[in-house]
């Protein structure tokens, strides 16, 4: 494997389908901020998905656990994102898109503090 890829090509939907497909390899039942923070990182090349632990089969698991949902705070970050990519899906993140999506992923996975009472 060669080093990180700076200059690859990520649309948006390849961060999207590349975190659902992290937390399913990982046999989770919600798709979270850290799940989208390593699909970035798997996009470009930064990590392979051996990195992230041993996989999980969905054939190992029950029906019933096989419905991934998606965190609420990661739902609403992609849902304003879509519509500053003006509803295409399919739009080319630049270098200074995914370091502002990787910030807002990593604000949510690292909190600040609770506001004082």
């Amino acid at each position: 494997m060669s080093g990180p890829r700076d200059e690859l090509e990520i649309r948006f939907t390849d961060v999207l389908t590349t975190a659902s497909t992290v937390a399913n390899y990982l046999g989770v039942n919600e798709i979270t901020a850290g799940h989208m923070l390593q699909a970035i990182a798997l996009l470009k090349e930064e990590i392979r998905m051996e990195d992230l632990g041993r996989g999980v089969s969905p054939l190992l698991q029950r029906a019933s656990q096989r419905q991934v949902s998606v965190a609420e705070a990661v739902r609403e970050l992609v849902q304003r994102w879509y519509a500053q990519l003006r509803s295409d899906v399919y739009a080319v993140l630049n270098e200074q898109q995914i370091g502002q999506l990787r910030d807002e992923l990593t604000a949510l996975v690292q909190p600040g503090p609770a506001p004082a009472p």
